[in-house]
């Protein structure tokens, strides 16, 4: 879970993780250097719960350089993020380990709630659909700017070994889109995908967070991102040619 300045969301949720119907996981909050009550708020749960820890960066990195650092203090079979402002339904957990269990696959994900700060919900919940995909159609879906996948990574969970032994990292020199391309650049190295549209994430969109300011820093940031992602499909195309 990744927090900077959500000293008003975070409460609720750590609390839905705490919810979690199935409790073989464990909680890492890295704070990007909050100037707000967020860190003395996670620091009163990491007292709490043996299974929380926090670490707190020294200066404002930004979300890549936080998730990134969640990874290197990962030791878990499977790895997922949270944004420390969203929650999560109680089965959330369960759905991905089950999943994982039962299905010989690289990659789990489920649908979403895109939601106000007041709770009204702006995307419409479609009836459940699954099935298990190859990596062109994958990529096709986390590309799309619509549906159920897409490039977030708050609605995916990852065999960490695949991102270890193949040294994937978030970009920090980008703002946005950052998740779409590590999830490309994991794709492309994974074989068999789970897709599911189980809404089980709760994605609150607020005013002020960077998805919803614009900037011509920001359109950078996209035009940059498109350039990587095409240019990894294309690398990608060319080891399977070769």
């Amino acid at each position: 879970m990744t927090a900077y300045n959500v000293a008003d969301y975070i409460s609720s949720s750590i609390e839905s993780v705490i919810a979690q119907t199935n409790e073989n996981f464990n909680l890492i909050i890295v704070d990007d250097c909050s100037t707000d009550q967020t860190q003395k708020i996670i620091r009163t749960y990491e007292k709490k719960y043996d299974w929380i820890s926090v670490v707190c960066h020294q200066e404002n990195l930004g979300v890549s350089a936080a998730r990134n650092t969640g990874l290197a203090k990962a030791s878990g079979e499977f790895v997922t993020f949270i944004d420390g402002d969203d929650w999560v339904e109680p089965n959330y957990v369960d759905h991905f380990l089950t999943t994982f269990k039962d299905k010989d696959v690289d990659m789990v994900t489920c649908g979403f709630f895109n939601q106000t700060e007041t709770g009204k919900t702006k995307n419409k919940v479609v009836k459940r659909q699954s099935s298990i995909v190859g990596r062109d159609e994958v990529v096709k879906q986390i590309i799309k700017m619509t549906g159920s996948v897409m490039g977030y990574t708050w609605n995916k969970a990852y065999i960490r070994s695949i991102i270890q032994d193949n040294d994937l990292s978030f970009q920090t020199d980008l703002d946005l889109m950052e998740d779409q391309v590590f999830n490309v650049e994991y794709a492309t190295l994974a074989r068999k995908f789970y897709i599911d549209n189980v809404p089980l994430y709760h994605y609150i969109s607020r005013k002020g967070s960077i998805t919803q300011k614009f900037a011509m820093e920001n359109v950078r940031d996209v035009g940059v991102a498109r350039m990587k992602v095409y240019k990894t499909i294309r690398d990608s195309s060319r080891n399977e040619k070769d």
